[in-house]
């Protein structure tokens, strides 16, 4: 018997209760002494510095809950020291990130390595500016247990956005190492009385050449500032050729607050231009406000919690979400015959093309003719230059003799291809599941040219479903047991690894797939 529409919403509660408290610590940064002892240094959080920044309630967070999971004898780095995401100041898109010194002294984990690299990469794919504010000690020391095998290239992709989306840099506080490397490429750079900026502080120049030097004699303003070197910053302890150096500093601010300002200022000044980096043939820069209604044409907004079903089991009807997420009468279906739905719909006026898995044929398994009406919808995406939306809730490519005589394997390689030549932005939302092969087939890959990757609370992820997995290799009792409660906590696990942007409760989609708006 299919469960009513309110007890799906009851459900939900105990997850939208689990996330607010993982957002709860997350704001807590580093704890409340290391925000007073910021404080007491006449700085602002960095969570301050963006709600200066950007205009109330703009600010949408990537990567809020990298660095959120205890790992071994590794500590919890609320968004592992770099707090970074998308808002707007007057009106007008940016993309924004700033270390944040009450978390391990805002240094750069390899978890905020892949979170500046996704951030830079959103630059150059957008063509939106990228606002910095650096407060940090460099490259964090790794713990022994803190191992991966790929880690991640944010400065060749930062390198990537110079020259194509304008970069402006706050130095807030003392950077060094890889950070202070990051400021050099700015297009604009404030820094703040009593800040620093060098390769290497104070500590390691004396290990390594005997000098003691304070970090103010080393890369205060006085060293990196434009025009003449004044006498302290050209003295007998540097080379002759000291005197040569340029400087990188346009505004020297007395503190914070100036420095914000300053920011605020200078992306005022820069040019409206309305054409996109990705989609436009001249390559020119999109800086000016993408127009969003405040209201879109709906005649009623329904509780989604009561449309997708909280457990992992119940069969539903995408169509109903898809419905809801289109403006009205807008909808034109494509296709919804098999396990997957698509269709072109208008969302707050934006055009996209929907793909979504269809629990209510199969359970969602992806079957031949769904990969091909998916594989069809991305050319059609492709030939119209029209965002595509990507909606995940399925445990796999369908099974047995008829699928496999049917060819699935050969439409999962055609959606594959697809989805290879699609090159326009697009966005994914795992809504309960996306087992196996269907994180690659339903574009879960937030370094492939996603702009938006989300997940709702208590979504799952694995290679099979729990259940199944442990059928198949004969588990029981406490590894089954172990194996089910770590496939539940996939969408925040997935999170804490970047594989999303961030996990949200139900009712928050229509207004998280607004704010990715500004993106397109």
């Amino acid at each position: 018997m299919e469960k009513s529409r309110a007890s799906r919403s009851d459900e939900w509660e105990s997850l939208i209760n689990d996330l607010e408290a993982r957002r709860g610590l997350v704001l807590e940064m580093g704890g409340e002494q290391r925000v007073l002892a910021q404080h007491a240094k006449g700085r602002l959080t960095a969570r301050e510095r963006l709600e200066m920044l950007l205009d109330a309630g703009s600010f949408c967070e990537i990567g809020a809950f990298v660095g959120s999971i205890q790992r071994g004898a590794l500590p919890v780095a609320p968004a592992d020291a770099f707090v970074m995401g998308h808002g707007t100041i007057n009106g007008r898109a940016l993309l924004v990130g700033a270390e944040d010194a009450t978390v391990m002294g805002g240094t750069i984990g390899v978890g905020t390595l892949a979170k500046r690299l996704r951030l830079f990469d959103l630059a150059r794919r957008t063509g939106l500016p990228l606002v910095l504010l650096l407060d940090g000690a460099g490259m964090r020391t790794r713990h022994p247990n803190d191992r991966t095998l790929f880690i991640p290239d944010d400065l060749s992709a930062l390198a990537a956005v110079k020259g194509s989306s304008p970069i402006i840099v706050g130095v807030m506080g003392t950077c060094a190492g890889h950070g202070a490397i990051t400021a050099t490429f700015a297009d604009h750079l404030v820094m703040v009385e009593g800040a620093a900026l060098f390769g290497a502080g104070p500590p390691l120049v004396h290990a390594l050449t005997g000098m003691d030097v304070s970090a103010h004699e080393l890369g205060g303003v006085q060293v990196h500032s434009r025009g003449p070197r004044s006498s302290e910053a050209t003295s007998s302890n540097l080379p002759t050729n000291a005197a040569n150096y340029e400087g990188i500093i346009d505004f020297v601010a007395s503190d914070d607050q100036g420095a914000i300002a300053e920011l605020i200022e200078f992306f005022g000044s820069l040019p409206v231009r309305e054409e996109n980096v990705g989609d436009s043939p001249d390559g020119s820069i999109r800086l000016g406000p993408r127009e969003l209604p405040l209201n879109r044409k709906k005649r009623s907004d329904v509780d989604i919690r009561e449309i997708v079903p909280a457990d992992s089991v119940t069969q539903w009807n995408v169509l109903s979400l898809i419905e809801e997420i289109a403006d009205d009468d807008t909808l034109e279906v494509f296709s919804n015959t098999g396990s997957v739905v698509t269709a072109r719909l208008l969302f707050f006026g934006c055009e996209l093309v929907v793909i979504a898995n269809q629990p209510a044929f199969l359970d969602g398994r992806l079957e031949s003719d769904g990969a091909y009406a998916a594989a069809g919808a991305l050319e059609f995406a492709s030939e119209s230059n029209t965002p595509v939306l990507l909606l995940a809730d399925s445990p796999g490519l369908a099974v047995g003799i008829e699928a496999e005589a049917s060819g699935v394997l050969s439409a999962a390689q055609v959606l594959l291809s697809a989805q290879r030549r699609f090159t326009r932005s697009t966005i994914h939302v795992t809504l309960r599941r996306s087992y196996g092969d269907i994180s690659a087939l339903m574009g879960l890959a937030p370094f492939g040219g996603q702009i938006c990757t989300l997940a709702l609370p208590g979504a799952r992820l694995g290679e099979f479903p729990a259940e199944t997995a442990s059928e198949a290799v004969r588990n029981s009792g406490d590894s089954a047991a172990v194996l089910a409660h770590t496939e539940f906590g996939g969408a925040v696990d997935g999170a804490e690894q970047l594989l999303y942007d961030s996990v949200i409760a139900p009712n928050e989609l229509i207004s998280a797939l607004r704010s990715t708006m500004r993106l397109l």
